[in-house]
């Protein structure tokens, strides 16, 4: 298995609801965690929910900390049940799920050049049109 970062329970707790926690802890006890991916210091994984779609969580390790994004429209403090899932997964000694090891996307981009670049931005806002939100606001500009 990879050498995965460790965050104590206590960690996640101090960054989540209770309320949260608790049905993370019930998303990882019904195994909604269906694929880690750990590429550098960066898990990507996906839990099922309640939408068709698994929702998508980003996990970023730094030296003795850690930052979460999910695809769920949670926004009621701190971070979701699907982040806490995924956290207590990677967490497990004895994970139901496989965690995969790929190269960080840096690594992965670093030899194309800029057409190839432009192609892969374009990809992206093709399969996933909220992306241009990221371009516009990457790129400086402001909505309407």
């Amino acid at each position: 298995m990879t050498d995965l970062p460790r965050i104590a329970i206590e960690a996640i707790r101090a960054k989540v609801t209770e309320q949260s926690y608790d049905r993370g802890v019930d998303y990882y006890h019904a195994s909604a965690v269906e694929s880690v991916t750990l590429r550098g210091n960066q898990l990507f994984a996906a839990v099922q929910g309640s939408e068709w779609e698994p929702y998508g969580v980003v996990v970023t390790f730094t030296a003795d900390d850690f930052t979460a994004y999910c695809t769920c429209p949670y926004d009621w403090g701190g971070y979701c049940k699907h982040v806490v899932a995924v956290l207590l997964t990677v967490d497990d000694d004895d994970p139901t799920i496989p965690v995969a090891s790929k190269p960080p996307v840096a690594e992965l981009v670093a030899g194309l050049d800029a057409p190839d670049l432009r192609a892969l931005v374009q990809r992206l806002i093709e399969t996933c049109p909220t992306v241009m939100d990221t371009v516009d606001e990457f790129c400086g500009v402001e909505s309407i």
